[in-house]
């Protein structure tokens, strides 16, 4: 696909570009308008926020969450089976083991798309790839901004829709659409040395009120929106957004990550993604979709080869990081709902845009192939069923035998689209009539890219 514009944020660049992902403007002429409900739907409305960890380039359901045991097997993964039935390499997965008890394994995901950028597409839009409407259609992230914006407060800095680590992704990052540009990602390079540097100097405030009031008395009428050309508007809201972000007194917090927290989340890029994700979460300054991506999960080769970037590596990554974030949430108390916790106010997803080949790894290069049948992933809180497990597979880990849900298939991303949209308390049938193309634009299309299916909200996961 066409590569995004999508800025990396540094201090230097923040007020430059304002880190909030740029569409073409001609897009921006277009305000979405006549937005209809497809059916009478009842949302669930059990979460405020969404956490979605992306696990890029498909992690393998047979060495990961619906482990199988074979010649092929490394010593260390420790194969061990836990009461709700789930199988794991606990050597691997240890810190995911210490919170089955407030998790959802989802073993019946399944996927349409055997190729990476079309795959990840889905994973961040729920819709097929039509390369005629690919700059049109919103990011699931960018749609929940548009349907939150009305329950913003005064107080809240950061944009609604925030990404980490998209650079490396196939698709590129989604941005907006035709949406407007307020509902954009803004997306931010974490490192495992930490996140962008964005915390003002001190001393610099006065000269920065100095040089914000003298631009917009050089060009106040062009960023009004009264301009024909939507782009200085949209450049307006990228400044406005910096603006916000470099003056709240929450950024030095919601932006340092201390030694320790480094630590125990692994020094890691993913480690440090979720600690952010979790400040954000906690600061509540206006963030409520988070998409933070974990790369080089496309073992074709040396699945498990020593001393690289092999399954092992990023699984332990992985492991300590999702582990530590859903502890640490749900030992976080809900700032909006008396006993509940953070981890009951928000929908933390992880999953990849497909699986692998079980059974033997490939004789000449020591990997394992895409496959679509079917894959794993967690899903937690957001009043997701604690200590359940969903979907029962064959007995190579290729098929689903069991979907373990009323529709009786597998789980695809559409379906995933709704659930997020209806935890979040968001009609998923609605339509947008005004788009740039005039095709309505679906929040969730009712066919795959090849059939009629009739996607839902995967109630069971919920208590």
């Amino acid at each position: 696909m066409t590569e995004r514009n999508v800025p990396s944020l540094t201090r230097r660049e923040l007020l430059r570009v304002g880190g909030i992902s740029l569409v073409g403007g001609f897009l921006q002429h277009f305000t979405p308008v006549n937005v209809h409900g497809g059916q009478r739907v009842t949302p669930i409305g059990s979460a405020r926020y969404v956490l979605f960890v992306n696990i890029d380039g498909g992690m393998s359901q047979i060495d990961t969450l619906d482990a199988r045991e074979g010649a092929w097997t490394p010593a260390d993964f420790e194969i061990r089976r836990f009461p709700n039935g789930v199988v794991l390499p606990y050597g691997l997965l240890s810190n995911v083991a210490g919170v089955l008890d407030k998790i959802t394994v989802v073993r019946s995901l399944g996927a349409w798309d055997a190729v990476h950028g079309r795959a990840q597409y889905y994973i961040q839009t729920g819709h097929p790839l039509n390369l005629a409407l690919a700059k049109e259609v919103p990011a699931i992230g960018a749609v929940v901004a548009y349907e939150l914006a009305k329950e913003r407060k005064a107080s809240d800095s950061l944009p609604a829709y925030i990404a980490m680590n998209m650079e490396g992704n196939q698709a590129g990052l989604v941005n907006q659409g035709f949406l407007s540009a307020e509902f954009g990602p803004m997306n931010m390079r974490i490192s495992d040395e930490g996140p962008p540097d964005m915390i003002p100097r001190e001393g610099v405030g006065e000269v920065l009120a100095r040089r914000w009031e003298r631009l917009h008395q050089l060009d106040g009428a062009l960023r009004s929106g009264t301009s024909p050309d939507r782009s200085f508007a949209n450049y307006h809201e990228y400044y406005r957004s910096a603006w916000a972000i470099m003056n709240d007194p929450r950024i030095s917090q919601i932006f340092t990550i201390r030694d320790e927290d480094r630590k125990r989340y692994g020094s890691s890029a993913i480690g440090n993604s979720l600690i952010l994700a979790r400040n954000l979460l906690q600061a509540d300054a206006g963030t409520r979709f988070i998409l933070a991506s974990h790369g080089g999960w496309d073992h074709h080769s040396d699945i498990y080869r020593e001393k690289t970037r092999n399954h092992q590596v990023l699984i332990r990554e992985l492991d300590r990081a999702l582990g530590n974030v859903i502890r640490d949430l749900d030992g976080t108390p809900s700032p909006h709902h008396a006993g509940r916790t953070l981890l009951d106010d928000t929908l933390v997803i992880a999953m990849s845009e497909f699986g692998r080949v079980p059974g033997p790894i490939t004789e000449t290069r020591k990997g394992r192939e895409h496959h679509i049948r079917v894959h794993s992933g967690i899903f937690a809180g957001g009043g997701v069923t604690r200590g359940a497990v969903m979907g029962r597979t064959d007995e190579e880990g290729g098929d689903i035998a069991d979907a373990g849900w009323s529709a009786r298939r597998a789980i695809y991303m559409e379906d995933v689209a709704c659930t997020i949209y209806s935890a979040l308390g968001i009609d998923w049938t609605k339509r947008i009539q005004s788009t740039p193309s005039g095709r309505a634009f679906h929040y969730v299309e009712p066919a795959s890219g090849t059939r009629f299916v009739g996607f839902e909200p995967v109630q069971e996961l919920f208590a």
